[in-house]
């Protein structure tokens, strides 16, 4: 019975906790490599994480492991609003990178042309720009661990770089460079679709612990 009251405790602190951080289960399971399946079993709770888990949420979150184990009603005002802060923050942080590539490219455009107005091609100081922000946003995906976010930024890399080749050099032949383009876009495909389907069938350290549950209670 305690065992019980125990589980539904750290389930419902679970829940508070990854909702004060606008995380979705799905995120959630990204940054502590488990599936969301096994993110859902904790929070109905059906299993329980272990201690190192534990441990690891616990430092994700900025509290002391013991606060998963108390029941508490009283929302945390505090941790809401620096998660809505933190979230706010990483596309304010993407924002800024880009719009300074941006602001780069038309700082270029400018000098270019009144310093070399003979040159007609100017305007690809902003086609490079695409694939730079492609980049910056590959950058912050992967650190933040933003999977389809960063299928997404490789694919325009993928795309607006040899598109950029293209214009600049002029060459008609440069065009089966977008042949190498097809192969590359669906091998991307492919293994973004692995890493997911990975994730969601990892399977998770706490089903051992929850078995041992099950194994006293048989006893």
């Amino acid at each position: 019975m305690i065992m019980t009251d125990l589980k539904f405790i750290i389930a419902k602190n679970l829940v508070k906790y990854r909702k004060n951080h606008r995380l979705t289960q799905g995120e959630l399971a990204q940054q502590i490599n488990y599936s969301d399946k096994a993110i859902s079993k904790w929070e109905r709770g059906e299993s329980m994480p272990d201690l190192a888990t534990l441990k690891m949420l616990a430092d994700l979150y900025g509290i002391n492991i013991e606060r998963f184990f108390v029941e508490d009603d009283t929302p945390n005002v505090t941790a809401t609003a620096s998660s809505r802060f933190s979230a706010k923050a990483k596309w304010l942080i993407v924002a800024l990178s880009i719009g300074l590539v941006w602001l780069i490219a038309t700082i270029l455009f400018v000098l270019l042309g009144m310093f070399a107005p003979d040159l007609s091609n100017i305007w690809l100081c902003f086609v490079y720009a695409v694939p730079v922000s492609a980049i910056v946003g590959i950058v912050f995906s992967t650190i933040w661990g933003r999977l389809w976010s960063t299928a997404i930024a490789v694919t325009v890399l993928i795309w607006t770089l040899p598109l950029s080749l293209y214009l600049t050099l002029g060459m008609l032949q440069l065009w089966l460079l977008f042949l190498i383009c097809i192969p590359l876009q669906i091998l991307v495909i492919m293994w973004f679709v692995f890493l997911r389907v990975r994730q969601s069938n990892s399977k998770p350290i706490c089903i051992s612990a929850d078995v041992r549950d099950k194994s006293k209670d048989d006893n």
